[in-house]
């Protein structure tokens, strides 16, 4: 699970893990497209977004997929929600933290917003969502991995998030109350990464 605000760089890291092991991206940007063509960030519109990125997340862990999911996930509840999917799917859960220096996201949004964007940026979010998204969000407790693009390439960190999610994926393999015979049986094989 991916946490952080806006133009923090998290799916510049996601597209970055994509050479080290193969995944799912399951992304509130592009649900969030595909359900509205002018996404208004509302708390009805935010509500619909995550409760069909959880139906499909859990969907595809219980197919026993590696899922990684691309959203700000600023709340708490939401980051328990999906602790408690991956849990119900028998799936173990990696959380990323991004975060990056304020002038940076800030130079980012304005390039976003101003034309500049990558090709695979899919985000609407401006300076005036991420200065809400700054007071609404809710600090991330329990074990998880802290990432900071500021002045890192993505693919570096990208191979941060790589081991992390191995040592999250082996302390799950060992741990009865969460391993399903699917998603064992898809880490035993996963492209010899399996132990």
């Amino acid at each position: 699970m991916m946490v952080g605000l806006p133009g923090t760089g998290k799916s510049s890291v996601v597209e970055g893990l994509a050479q080290f092991m193969p995944f799912v991206v399951i992304s509130t940007d592009n649900i969030r497209l595909h359900l509205r063509n002018q996404p208004t960030y509302t708390a009805a519109e935010m509500m619909l977004v995550y409760e069909v990125c959880y139906s499909i997340i859990e969907s595809r862990l219980r197919d026993g997929q590696r899922v990684i999911f691309d959203a700000s996930n600023y709340l708490s509840a939401r980051r328990e929600h999906l602790m408690k999917l991956g849990k119900r799917a028998g799936a173990p859960v990696a959380v990323c933290y991004v975060q990056a220096a304020q002038e940076t996201i800030r130079q980012r949004l304005f390039k976003r917003n101003s034309g500049q964007r990558r090709e695979t940026d899919l985000s609407d979010a401006d300076w005036s969502v991420y200065k809400w998204m700054v007071e609404a969000q809710e600090p991330v407790v329990g074990e998880h991995l802290i990432l900071d693009t500021t002045d890192t390439p993505p693919n570096v960190l990208a191979e941060k998030l790589f081991y992390y999610w191995l040592k999250c994926e082996e302390t799950g393999a060992s741990d009865p109350d969460i391993q399903s015979s699917s998603w064992a049986r898809q880490f035993s094989s996963a492209d010899g990464l399996g132990r």
